[in-house]
């Protein structure tokens, strides 16, 4: 059987997260909110696959250990190339073999080609052509097994079973690639071309020049990028393009001189509901595990949050502007499970935890926007769920908080 992978939490946000492989021992390093349940390799897939969306935001720069530190495993492949495995067996090219015997099918048309003896009339061919499909011990079929090695060394331990291939590497991976896309070029069949497509994925995502190797390394620091992404697929933020025009921009005039953009604040997500405006604020903060005050967002946070919503109300003339954090929390904590004072909603999948303010503004003419609103999203709920917006969850996010601001106004 496979070894078994190690899970190791981390505590800081920009700690490294992700796989390393090193002389067979796994190690996966996860964010301390990540939760081990029954069906955790499962999840432990989701998280490595979720990794691929700094690749996306084009913000972080992947650790694969010493080459190519931006590409991304393709997790996929990998399961693909090892189920066809243990579906198929090796896969092998295979050709027609031609033999003069009595096994195996007859090939008229080479047969009859050959001279017939003539008997009281009759025309008899003692030498049958005939045919079987063979397998040839070819380099496509290295190569599969190279990439079969490489997907079993990687995420075999997905797997319950004992899988091993022996196999070397004689030719570089570039030559290896070039003969897969030729095999693509010469087949028509469905499921050839599917294979071979996904060997090329992963010769192509190789660290250097070997298929194989001792040590493997995939992931990144800054999770809190993945983070923010998943958060505004959940909750279905408008598109980037968009949500440019949220952006308050800060401005330096020097004297005699042209103004200059000192900088821009970028909200997060902004969600779109009812004619209200949504500006939600992903952080991959610990209060999600620790349950202390301390883990949650500091003053200039909120005040970030503020500023956001000014300028939607006074800029861009929202009027209905709501502010929020969105932290990554374990439902399944006890901490959290025996705390009547969080509010748990869908399953315990969102939870509410509080508000944040100020004590500098005007609070004769508060605005909405000036409390910022604490939810907890759970991470295993949200790393299973965040491909696909999740209409149920900002139902129950947008009516407590809007259940909150009429409280406020009575």
């Amino acid at each position: 059987m496979n070894k078994e992978p190690k899970i190791n939490p981390v505590t800081k946000s920009n700690d490294f997260v992700g796989i390393r492989i090193e002389d067979g021992e796994i190690n996966i390093y996860v964010p301390q909110v990540f939760r081990k349940e029954r069906n955790y390799k499962r999840d432990l897939l989701l998280f490595l696959k979720s990794i691929s969306l700094a690749k996306t935001l084009e913000k972080e720069k992947l650790d694969k250990g010493s080459n190519n530190l931006d590409n991304v495993w393709p997790i996929n492949s990998y399961l693909w190339i090892i189920k066809d495995y243990l579906e198929n067996g090796f896969y092998y090219n295979r050709e027609k073999v031609y033999s003069s015997s009595y096994s195996g099918k007859i090939e008229w048309k080479k047969t009859m080609k050959q001279i017939p003896i003539y008997s009281d009339g009759n025309i008899i061919y003692d030498k049958l052509v005939t045919s079987k499909m063979a397998a040839s011990n070819d380099l496509i079929a290295q190569i599969y097994k190279l990439c079969l090695k490489q997907s079993i060394e990687k995420i075999g331990w997905v797997y319950n079973y004992n899988l091993k291939v022996d196999v070397q590497q004689i030719v570089s991976t570039s030559e290896m690639i070039a003969t897969v896309r030729k095999e693509i070029n010469n087949t028509f069949d469905d499921i050839k071309r599917m294979r071979f497509n996904h060997m090329l994925k992963i010769l192509k995502t190789t660290e250097g020049n070997k298929v194989i190797s001792n040590k493997y390394t995939y992931g990144i620091e800054n999770y809190y990028y993945v983070f923010e992404t998943m958060v505004d697929r959940l909750f279905d933020g408008i598109k980037e393009s968009e949500k440019k025009k949220y952006n308050p921009n800060g401005y330096w005039q020097l004297n005699s001189q042209k103004p200059g953009l000192a900088s821009s604040l970028r909200p997060d997500t902004i969600l779109k509901k009812d004619g209200a405006t949504y500006i939600l604020d992903a952080k991959m903060y610990q209060y999600g595990v620790t349950h202390s005050v301390s883990d949650l967002p500091e003053t200039q946070s909120i005040q970030k949050q503020i500023t956001y919503g000014d300028y939607a109300y006074h800029n861009l003339n929202e009027k209905k502007v709501r502010n929020a954090f969105i932290l990554p929390y374990n439902k399944k904590l006890s901490s959290f499970v025996q705390d009547e004072n969080t509010l748990k909603y869908n399953d315990g999948n969102l939870a509410y935890f509080g508000q944040a303010y100020t004590d500098w503004r005007n609070t004769e003419d508060q605005k909405d926007y000036e409390k910022v609103y604490a939810f907890g999203i759970d991470f295993n709920y949200l790393l299973e769920n965040y491909n696909r917006p999740d209409y149920v969850i900002i139902d129950t996010l947008c009516k407590r908080i809007e259940k909150l601001i009429d409280m406020h106004m009575l």
